[in-house]
């Protein structure tokens, strides 16, 4: 009998030992796939796809107006076509287009430096809360590959997704300068290129104020401290803000124009893709912003789970699935940790930035298609959501968040398998 139980004990040790190993082997196993796909990609990426190419090509040649497009989101005016993004990441590929042209072909490169640099940072900053390396190395993963990141990287070859990926980068590194580098200077300038990224960045800005002030003083305390900490913070946003004005004014002769209202002319009808008609629609007859978008982005955020369509005679066969994205507590359901953390003026300040900028794309004419998990517009507040879950989980929660994790992981790899499949 006594063999036996030492038997017996030996066993439940392995297998004990064998499912804490188990989750970590399936949560890396699965990032590693989806590092693979964005390989995969870069190998199959081709020329003349990113509009960011055309504008870098413009700066070189002293003007704001392109040659042509590769997508249908640029403006005509005045007979010019302008890409209608904001500049930074055009400025990132410059160096590239300068060498190789406008046919410059490796955004999805451009993309996972972006990518990588992101990593880095989230390692530095998860280190700031968790001397579990390991627990650390799974926030990291979370980030990067768990949320709408790793398809934004995937599809960098695409204007809208490059920007986010360098919106992401740098939304991230404004938050190492706050709590790594506790630089406000260097939190402003990378603010401010956030925003001549992805423009909803600004929004940050009463953030950071609160996360850079003396946890002992009042954040509406009028003072020395209080005016020098907001000028260090101020200068680079305003001085993005004053650039963004005088771009638009060069293109449009209008400082608050952004190119939107000249989109989708009819000179260009032959051009228009059918999969993306509503879009257009959306735009020309409703405008940019409508509540008639409000239950449809609604839904999205946080009703819709993968929506697989099956046809043919006995309903066998994949024809298809549905593009506009997943419900974010369905595709990244370790996020529920956000709303355990610890209350704060912080906190408080980061769930009303979250409510401000979400609030406002919920009436926006997309969500962020196309996209098989997680709509991507949520990157513009992620990073802060995802501070609060680093800083919430607890050595001890790390079975259950590995598991969250490896959940939103296998949806994510499950549906990038099946977009390849139906569009092969």
């Amino acid at each position: 009998m006594l063999l036996l139980s030492y038997i017996w004990g030996g066993i439940m040790v392995f297998i004990e030992r064998f499912r804490e190993a188990l989750l970590p082997f399936v949560v890396g196993g699965l990032s590693v796939i989806l590092l693979a796909a964005i390989v995969f990609r870069i190998l199959g990426e081709q020329p003349e796809s990113n509009s960011y190419a055309l504008l870098a090509e413009a700066f070189l040649q002293g003007r704001f107006d392109a040659t042509r497009c590769f997508d249908l989101d640029c403006a005509l005016f005045e007979e010019k076509i302008f890409v209608i993004f904001p500049p930074v990441p055009a400025l990132i590929a410059l160096p590239f287009v300068a060498i190789f042209g406008a046919s410059f072909q490796h955004f999805i490169v451009l993309g996972t430096l972006c990518f990588t640099v992101t990593a880095v940072v989230w390692w530095q900053v998860s280190r700031v809360y968790q001397t579990d390396r390991q627990l650390a190395a799974l926030l990291v993963l979370a980030f990067l590959f768990a949320t709408p990141l790793q398809y934004s990287v995937l599809r960098a070859d695409g204007i809208w997704f490059f920007a986010q990926a360098v919106a992401v980068m740098l939304t991230s590194l404004a938050l190492w300068s706050a709590l790594v580098k506790k630089n406000a200077w260097l939190v402003g300038l990378f603010i401010g290129l956030a925003f001549l990224s992805r423009q909803m960045s600004i929004l940050y800005m009463p953030f950071f104020f609160v996360l850079m002030s003396s946890p002992d003083r009042s954040v509406f305390a009028i003072n020395v401290e209080s005016f020098r900490r907001f000028l260090k913070l101020a200068v680079f946003p305003a001085c993005a803000i004053l650039v963004y004005f005088a771009y638009n004014y060069a293109r449009f002769g209008d400082p608050l124009q952004t190119g939107y209202a000249y989109i989708f002319p009819p000179e260009w009808e032959a051009l228009r893709k059918p999969l993306t008609a509503w879009i257009e629609h959306r735009v020309q007859e409703l405008g940019l912003f409508h509540r008639d978008y409000f239950l449809f982005n609604l839904v999205h955020f946080f009703v819709q789970g993968p929506d697989v369509e099956f046809s043919g005679r006995y309903l066998t066969q994949l024809s298809g699935f549905g593009d506009k994205g997943i419900a974010l507590f369905i595709g990244a359901p370790f996020l529920f940790y956000f709303f355990l953390a610890q209350w704060s003026r912080e906190y408080l300040f980061a769930v009303l930035t979250i409510l401000l900028i979400a609030g406002l794309t919920l009436f926006y004419h997309s969500n962020g298609f196309s996209q098989y998990s997680v709509q991507r517009y949520t990157l513009d507040w992620l990073p802060l959501m995802m501070l609060f879950v680093v800083r919430t989980v607890r050595s001890v929660d790390k079975g259950i968040f590995a598991l969250l994790v490896a959940q939103a992981l296998f949806l994510s790899v499950v549906m990038q398998v099946l977009a390849f499949a139906v569009n092969v």
